[in-house]
């Protein structure tokens, strides 16, 4: 592995190695992506018959293979998941059930919309970890530029998902008609 020359300057310093930095990011997104799929899940289960848990459940195959994806991507540079991140993300994905939603119990329109805002936001992230990787692809022999340049069309087409989902639970809750 390249990994082990500067990719970014520095001083030497643990606080500046490439390699522990890239560890700690892809793990970061490593829980991010757990916590994506919890969500996705839930969201879809909610919605389960229409249109719409239809189309999360394309959703969820994806996020799911791109998580697949990062665990292989992991396992060739040697980074392991963190069990303390994951576990937080889904202590994360459990108290974001809390959320006001204007009911004090159960799921409102409202619950979906905010879960959507959440998803894109993961996705949008998620993305910004494919381009991050595609940047050092030609330095780093573990990751596969091309593979790469396939996943961040793919992240675009899921934020463009969501956001057309987005919109149509936004019209349901605030008054438009239902998808």
């Amino acid at each position: 592995m390249r990994i082990g020359h500067r990719l970014i300057g520095g001083h030497g310093d643990d606080n500046d190695d490439p390699r522990r930095l890239l560890a700690i990011y892809l793990r970061d997104h490593r829980a991010g992506a757990a916590a994506g799929l919890r969500l996705v899940r839930r969201c879809r289960k909610a919605e389960d018959g229409g249109q719409l848990g239809a189309r999360l459940a394309e959703l969820e195959i994806e996020i799911d293979e791109d998580r697949r994806t990062l665990d292989s991507i992991m396992a060739g540079l040697g980074v392991r998941p963190s069990r303390v991140k994951s576990a937080l993300a889904a202590i994360g994905t459990r108290v974001g059930r809390l959320k006001l939603n204007g009911q004090l119990w159960g799921r409102s329109p409202l619950s979906t919309v905010l879960e959507l805002d959440t998803l894109a936001a993961g996705v949008f992230s998620k993305r910004n970890l494919w381009t991050a990787l595609r940047a050092v692809a030609d330095e780093v022999d573990e990751l596969d530029p091309a593979a790469l340049d396939r996943l961040i069309p793919r992240a675009d087409a899921q934020l463009s998902t969501l956001g057309e989902l987005h919109v149509a639970t936004s019209r349901t809750a605030f008054g438009g008609a239902p998808l």
